[in-house]
């Protein structure tokens, strides 16, 4: 179990950084989210493909028994990602990032309706506990556009699905040892999503376009590497649970830029507001106790 929270919180970490170069790239290039993604993606797809001969197995050539949740876990995820773009477009990182917390109702739901999956009651108010921390923090660094929130509900569904079809992914490979499986799912998964960005390869016109995004995308690699071995260890729910403490690592790096007064983020926020972001990051950290109780 401490292994799979390391991960979660080594994914939270990374992505954490990978939102903020994001939001970086696109209030300084005028191509914009959608061309950023395609070019992350693409750099994602060749580290992916690069990983893929070391960590090879003969279950990957059994497509027939994983394609659905292969293609499941890319193609949502990348309408999550296209989402969490937009969504950054119309708001701030530090405000967006906490409210993808909102994604674990939306695991827990899908679990429970078309699933089967039985939670305790103790981890249904880790749960809440969780989601009111996530919306505590965006809260408290302002208000969020209502075209921000309705492609943060978008991204947080992608996600979801996305989330449980990686799971399905690595549980094929199940007779492999854990953190294989994790990442062979990793490069079957964003390889492909790597060969489908090609598709709008005629989009990147700017060569220093690309330069500007490969710190974003090599940090969001090494974070989905993470993710994957953290739901390989402690399952969705519970892994979703512990990414959710990207929410109050993006406001402690926006604070951290702030304070360097480097211009790249929002100024640093009165001492009011910081005792609430502290109060609300308690809150997630109660929900990670909780939850590990019960497992």
């Amino acid at each position: 179990m401490t292994t799979g929270i390391l991960f979660g919180l080594g994914a939270a970490l990374l992505q954490s950084v990978s939102y903020l170069l994001s939001a970086i790239f696109i209030s300084r290039y005028k191509s914009g989210a959608t061309t950023h993604l395609i070019i992350v993606h693409i750099i994602v797809g060749v580290f992916a493909l690069l990983l893929l001969p070391f960590i090879w197995h003969p279950l990957a050539l059994e497509i027939e028994g994983y394609w659905l949740a292969l293609l499941g876990a890319a193609a949502t995820y990348m309408f999550g990602q296209f989402s969490l773009y937009k969504a950054i477009q119309h708001s701030v990182a530090s405000r967006v990032s906490p409210l993808l917390g909102l994604k674990i109702l939306v695991v827990a739901f899908i679990g429970i309706t078309l699933l089967g999956h039985e939670y305790q009651w103790l981890q249904w108010l880790a749960v809440s506990i969780s989601v009111v921390g996530a919306i505590w923090l965006s809260a408290s660094g302002g208000r969020v556009s209502k075209k921000a929130i309705g492609w943060v509900i978008a991204t947080c569904t992608g996600y979801a699905v996305s989330d449980i079809c990686i799971y399905y992914l690595i549980q094929h490979f199940s007779s492999m040892p854990l953190l294989s499986a994790a990442m062979l799912s990793v490069a079957l998964c964003y390889s492909l999503c790597g060969l489908c960005c090609l598709a709008f390869w005629r989009r990147l016109k700017q060569p220093q376009e690309i330069v500007a995004s490969t710190p974003a995308a090599i940090t969001w690699f090494f974070a989905l590497s993470c993710l994957f071995a953290c739901f390989a260890e402690l399952g969705v729910v519970f892994g979703g649970i512990v990414q959710s403490s990207r929410g109050i690592i993006s406001i402690l790096l926006t604070i951290m830029l702030a304070s360097l007064s480097w211009g790249i983020t929002d100024p640093l926020p009165p001492r009011k507001i910081l005792l609430q972001r502290i109060a609300a990051a308690s809150l997630m950290t109660l929900a990670i106790a909780l939850f590990s109780i019960t497992e």
